[in-house]
């Protein structure tokens, strides 16, 4: 099968040819690689425009940049669609793969096509590639190299699938693909493959992802800003609005898809009301009455942000 790797980039000039520098030394060369820029300020371009050339990848590495800046998810799903391989690697500028990420994860591709959506295990690291810890850190993988299914409850209970770690096979994803809004290609890829029980997760490290000041996704791994009130507030607005982006284009089609859904919004909409409040006691009774949902890290930062 043929592989293709797929970047959406944006001013990403400090750490892509990082990442850039993995992708060409795999153990498992790749077919082409599709980068597209958002209409970026800085160098960005310049840079991977010099690299192709410095490595005489104009065959196979092609760069296309957008006039106007489209957004995150455009951006990528743009990508996505130039894309020609059989099976399709997401990688996101600013983060490191193992040498062998590729080959390990074609391995099980190729031996189960029943598998539309492959994940692997991933790290932290800082803006000098340090290892960081994290409250909401992913789970560590135990290096077992198993497999296992992911469901879409998992998906929505507790998000740690980003598109760096995530290879899907191209004629899956074009068989169905349609207007989706502005849902980030990741999740939307995770909870329609999980709906459909074709999510796997390979129990490997292969990859580790940057958290700097200057992440698209906004993430965080300090606590002083976890527990930071605005901020909490516009993380659950705007994942909120993605639940609702996720019914309005009707992306499920199964009773169970549907109901998974319908819990995770009860959910979030019922914790936003109680953080609004002001009151320890209406997030404990939020977070009770809806525990299939909330997990124990979401409730303790939720109390703190309450309590200070």
């Amino acid at each position: 099968m043929t592989v293709s790797v797929c970047m959406g980039i944006y001013n990403g000039e400090n750490y892509i040819e990082e990442q850039l520098r993995c992708i060409l030394h795999q153990t498992k060369t790749v077919d082409e690689v599709i980068l597209c820029d958002d209409n970026s300020s800085d160098h960005t371009v310049s840079v991977v425009r010099a690299f192709v050339e410095k490595h005489s990848l104009e065959g196979s590495w092609k760069l296309y940049c957008n006039q106007e800046n489209k957004g995150y998810p455009a951006n990528y799903y743009d990508a996505m669609s130039l894309c020609s391989g059989d099976i399709v690697f997401l990688a996101d500028q600013d983060d490191i793969w193992a040498e062998t990420k590729v080959e390990r994860m074609m391995s099980v591709l190729e031996a189960d096509s029943r598998v539309s959506l492959l994940a692997c295990r991933f790290g932290l690291i800082d803006g000098a590639g340090k290892d960081i810890k994290a409250v909401m850190e992913p789970s560590c993988s135990t290096g077992s190299g198993e497999r296992k299914a992911v469901h879409l409850h998992d998906v929505f209970y507790r998000y740690e699938w980003p598109g760096m770690v995530l290879a899907y096979r191209n004629a899956w994803y074009r068989n169905w693909v349609k207007t989706i809004g502005e849902i980030p290609h990741d999740i939307f890829l995770c909870a329609k493959a999980a709906e459909e029980g074709r999510f796997l997760e390979l129990d490997e490290t292969l990859a580790w992802h940057r958290r700097h000041e200057n992440n698209t996704a906004a993430e965080e791994h300090r606590i002083r800003k976890l527990l930071n009130k605005g901020r909490k507030f516009w993380e659950i607005e705007k994942y909120l609005k993605m639940l609702e982006q996720f019914e309005q284009c009707e992306v499920f089609q199964t009773e169970e898809g549907r109901r998974t859904l319908q819990e995770k919004l009860t959910a979030m909409r019922s914790r936003y009301a109680a953080l609004q409040s002001g009151k320890i006691r209406r997030v404990l009774q939020s977070a009770w009455e809806n525990r299939r949902n909330v997990r124990l890290a979401t409730v303790v930062c939720d109390v703190l942000i309450v309590k200070t």
